[in-house]
């Protein structure tokens, strides 16, 4: 029996540019609009609840997200009129940003930063906001659950660090950390290239230069460019997703900058490897060049924690400021192993950091398990390290 079917009105999705127009054509707020709506979105967004992100919709149940993955907001669902509120609140041409794509506006409330992102979704059927949600303050070094050594990294004066790990590890929050300890420490001009702006420092030690993609510069490649002409010391890279970007950071290294730079990746060697990717046909000459310029890696992972909806960081460190790694960085397999043998006594595989939370009773066995499920010899490593402990 043909099982397939074609989204359609009987689905309760709309169709053409027609039906999403009639939509999406509102009037402005009524009277008394306000009263009824503000209450309910500072209810949420404030909310003590440890939680990164939520979504809503109309009439659906309100979702947020913390370690534990989504969960259901304890509260009434938002009504049509609350959406269309918030909407003419973000921007009183709502409608027709919506019909391009869906619109992003910043706002600070209380003790947090929102990136608030409006969308169309089911073909024009459903309005929905996705809510980043992030401390308005950067989260002091010693609350972040990174070893002291990590410290280490920042305090050259130039070179390439690497901050990587999945959406949602906590590589905003290490960052803003990283860069607040030398905030706190530096007499340094320390120039952040962002998409967003996540975090405004206030001025401590350092001088700031905050630069946003698309406001302030059209790239990160351009605003990395453009950084190494205007003398600052430290250079923050939101993110390398390019070849030009990851030719500009790893030139800014070698240059007498220090470089910090977040990339998704699974694991320190895949950080390293997915930097080299942007240069097929090159990737001796960049092995070459990360030799002498990389500092260190550091890819974290975000496991629950024992107490309910906080999580908890684990974190695989490659510490190359001796430059012990760096005669093997094109070889995870030698990578991995140095790593388990923790050469030059501060880099540690993901499986010791795991095994160590485990054993301080921040996270659970199985939890630890799961983190490094996709990754067999980790897996493999980790469970023999609990046998040989008899930890159950």
């Amino acid at each position: 029996m043909d099982t397939t079917f074609t989204l359609s009105e009987r689905d309760g999705l709309n169709t053409g540019a027609g039906s999403q127009s009639a939509l999406l054509h509102r009037d402005a707020p009524r009277e008394g609009q306000a009263e009824e709506t503000l209450p309910k979105i500072l209810e949420v967004v404030s909310s003590p609840l440890p939680f990164s992100d939520m979504l809503i919709t109309a009439d659906e149940d309100v979702m947020i997200r913390n370690a534990n993955g989504w969960l259901k907001f304890d509260r009434a669902p938002y009504s049509e009129a609350d959406i269309e509120f918030i909407l003419w609140q973000m921007d009183p041409q709502w409608a027709e940003l919506l019909l391009r794509g869906g619109f992003s506006r910043p706002y600070v409330v209380g003790s947090f930063r929102l990136r608030v992102t409006a969308y169309l979704a089911f073909r024009g059927a459903k309005k929905m906001l996705a809510i980043r949600r992030t401390p308005v303050d950067p989260m002091p070094f010693k609350d972040t659950g990174l070893p002291d050594s990590v410290k280490l990294m920042i305090e050259n004066p130039q070179g390439l660090v690497l901050l990587s790990g999945a959406t949602g590890a906590g590589k905003t929050t290490t960052m803003a950390a990283l860069v607040d300890l030398l905030n706190e420490t530096r007499n340094y001009h320390i120039e952040t290239i962002e998409d967003p702006i996540e975090f405004v420092f206030k001025r401590k030690k350092s001088v700031f230069s905050q630069r946003e993609v698309g406001h302030d510069i059209p790239t990160y490649n351009e605003g990395v460019r453009g950084a190494m002409r205007q003398r600052p010391d430290v250079i923050i890279i939101g993110e390398i997703r390019d070849r030009d970007t990851a030719e500009n950071a790893i030139l800014a290294g070698e240059s007498g900058h220090l470089v910090i730079a977040t990339l998704h990746a699974s694991s320190v060697s895949g950080a390293i490897q997915k930097l080299v990717s942007f240069f097929p046909g090159e990737e001796s000459a960049k092995y070459a060049s990360l030799a002498s310029s990389l500092v260190g890696v550091i890819h974290q992972c975000m496991v629950p924690g024992t107490t309910q909806g906080e999580g908890v960081v684990a974190t695989e460190l490659l510490f190359n400021h001796k430059q012990s790694f760096s005669e093997f960085l094109n070889s995870p397999i030698k990578i991995n192993a140095a790593l388990d043998e923790r050469v030059g006594g501060m880099s540690q595989s993901l499986a010791m950091s795991l095994h160590s939370l485990v054993k301080e009773g921040k996270i659970a066995k199985a939890d630890a398990l799961k983190t490094v499920a996709s990754q067999g010899s980790a897996q493999a490593k980790l469970i023999k390290m609990f046998d040989l402990q008899g930890v159950r």
